[in-house]
């Protein structure tokens, strides 16, 4: 399946979002980060930037990703939550938006059902 731009940055976007939930990015979510950013077919440079003022940039929208279909946001719930749960045990913020993100793209919401 082809992914729009627009959802290849929603997905990007969203990674960013979740990992700075707890206001913390640690070296394993920035490495995380830099491979969904250059998996998706984002500069380095420009995944490097976004990681380095993710926490000082207030215009980052902490709205939801919106995906044009279920299944690119099923996918995005589901392996966000899968990462960071390999990281660290998700905060309540952290599931809590993740929970918020299935709802508004009308996607499966039972992530929690994938930890270990």
């Amino acid at each position: 399946m082809e992914i729009s731009y627009k959802d290849r940055s929603e997905f990007l976007r969203g990674f960013l979002i979740l990992i700075r939930k707890d206001k913390i990015i640690t070296i394993e979510e920035r490495t995380m980060a830099l491979i969904i950013g250059n998996y998706l077919g984002f500069a380095k440079d420009f995944c490097t930037e976004s990681l380095d003022n993710l926490l000082k940039n207030e215009y980052i929208s902490e709205e939801p990703p919106l995906f044009s279909n279920s299944i690119i946001a099923n996918y995005f719930v589901r392996e966000s939550f899968r990462i960071v749960d390999q990281i660290h045990i998700l905060g309540e913020k952290e599931i809590r938006w993740l929970t918020k993100t299935a709802k508004d793209n009308n996607c499966c919401s039972d992530f929690l059902s994938f930890r270990k």
